[in-house]
């Protein structure tokens, strides 16, 4: 290939010489493409490096909406002002339209499923970046949420913990559509939580009842003025009768001949595991101090 065969050749490439062409077949329109997606993404990656250096995100969170705002923002900057370069030859304007038609056919269903799920999302009755969501067997707490899938940082499946396994697990958008969904969120983030305990029938269950309902009543679990407040904000959207908001330990003889306290209290779902080792912790002191109640052991 001669010198001037491979100066033609790169003056081909140059994106100006493309762009200055009106008469452009497909793959100078692909490889113009090309150029515009890398120059957009340029453009975003030193505008996000300005900005942290002048005006560092506050934290994560901050962070991440800065960081989505501003991709949503780019995207349709670039998407507006590319649209009369692309189709500027209306001479491939029947071969993009075929090809988008091709794939819209294909796709359909799962790219209009996944809009319609973005849309109950981002509705009243759908969840945000930060709430707690459990959908086909599956519990996590959303992290992002896209135009066609959310991602969820998976909870381990003992219901008794809530623990993170520091898992990213994503889900497009349509499984709102095709499956049910539980969601804990910040305006009603606590939740009924129990636990047994199991006494020798000699045991003074009075004593060990009293106990433990004061240990529950100790600030030990969610403050019910403020269990009240979520309420009457929850209300404003939603019919709600929880009922009795109080701790309570119910007291039972089973057959097995032993006696069943179980302690029923409200409490914020992050601090499940939490609240559960501080009552257990004062529960085993406090039966320690006393000779007349017996922890059953099987």
């Amino acid at each position: 290939m001669g010198s001037g065969s491979i100066k033609e050749f790169y003056l081909d490439l140059n994106p100006l010489t493309i762009l200055r062409s009106h008469n452009r077949d497909f793959a100078e329109t692909l490889i113009l493409f090309a150029y515009m997606v890398i120059f957009a993404v340029i453009c975003y990656k030193i505008t996000m490096f300005l900005v942290e250096r002048i005006k560092p995100a506050l934290d994560s969170v901050h962070e991440y909406n800065r960081r989505k705002v501003a991709r949503m923002g780019f995207l349709l900057v670039f998407g507006i002002a590319y649209l009369p370069v692309i189709f500027s030859s209306l001479s491939l304007l029947p071969t993009v339209l075929g090809l988008a038609g091709a794939g819209i056919v294909i796709s359909l269903k799962e790219v209009w499923l996944n809009m319609v799920g973005w849309f109950m999302i981002m509705g009243a009755n759908g969840f945000k970046v930060g709430d707690r969501i459990e959908i086909d067997n599956i519990k996590g707490d959303v992290v992002n949420i896209g135009f066609f899938k959310f991602t969820l940082l998976e909870i381990a499946q003992d219901p008794r913990f809530e623990q993170s396994t520091n898992r990213l697990i994503h889900f497009p958008n349509y499984n709102i559509v095709l499956h049910r969904f539980f969601i804990v969120s910040e305006t009603m983030d606590f939740v009924w939580d129990e636990f047994r305990i199991f006494l020798d029938l000699k045991s003074n269950w009075e004593k060990a009842e009293k106990i433990c309902s004061q240990i529950l009543h100790e600030e030990l679990v969610l403050a019910p003025e403020l269990v009240e407040s979520k309420i009457r904000e929850m209300s404003k959207n939603y019919l709600v009768r929880l009922g009795k908001t109080t701790p309570i330990v119910y007291t039972s003889l089973e057959p097995e001949g032993i006696i069943l306290l179980c302690l029923r209290y409200l409490t914020p779902i992050r601090s499940k595991r939490l609240n559960r080792i501080l009552i257990s912790k004062e529960i085993l002191t406090k039966f320690k101090e006393e000779n007349d109640i017996y922890i059953h052991t099987h």
